[in-house]
């Protein structure tokens, strides 16, 4: 397992208007596909929403992704009590939002981080937890084979007093 106790990272969630994104940067089709392939066969309840309806999680990956001029399919993942949206903005990222608010406690902090082990062992390349739209600050990152997770401490957004 990670190791990270859920106490030394509560903070990272405390909520301050902002979700967090979990990323995989420099992805195509294929590492799209086996992300794809790999959530159908977890243990996570997937809901697919195109044109504004409920649908079928489409076979391919290119046809997850909105036809020219729309941009209304998401895919919602359910891991441990934290549902993870992906709205396909492109092909070449990866992009998952959480509501920071959902993570309470170990178990949902343990279900992330697993969700993230499955998208970097998937595509073989590093998955990052951020603040959103910030994924230059890492506060979580799981490498590829390798058992740990990278922790860096963040503890949110702060104003000027």
């Amino acid at each position: 397992m990670h190791g990270i106790a859920w106490d030394s990272v509560a903070q990272e969630f405390a909520f301050d208007g902002s979700w967090r994104d979990i990323y995989v940067s420099d992805t195509d089709l294929q590492a799209w596909q086996r992300v794809l392939d790999r959530l159908r066969q977890g243990p996570y309840k997937l809901v697919y929403h195109g044109a504004g309806a409920a649908a079928e999680l489409p076979a391919t990956a290119a046809d997850a992704f909105p036809a020219e001029g729309e941009a209304d399919r998401v895919l919602s993942v359910y891991i441990a009590g934290v549902r993870a949206n992906c709205h396909f903005f492109t092909r070449d990222e990866i992009e998952f939002d959480i509501d920071p608010r959902e993570v309470q406690g170990q178990g949902q902090l343990d279900g992330v981080l697993a969700f993230m082990r499955l998208l970097s062992d998937a595509t073989g390349k590093d998955a990052v937890l951020t603040p959103e739209n910030c994924p230059e600050i890492v506060v979580f990152r799981v490498r590829p084979c390798q058992p740990t997770v990278e922790y860096h401490e963040f503890g949110g957004w702060r104003t000027a007093e």
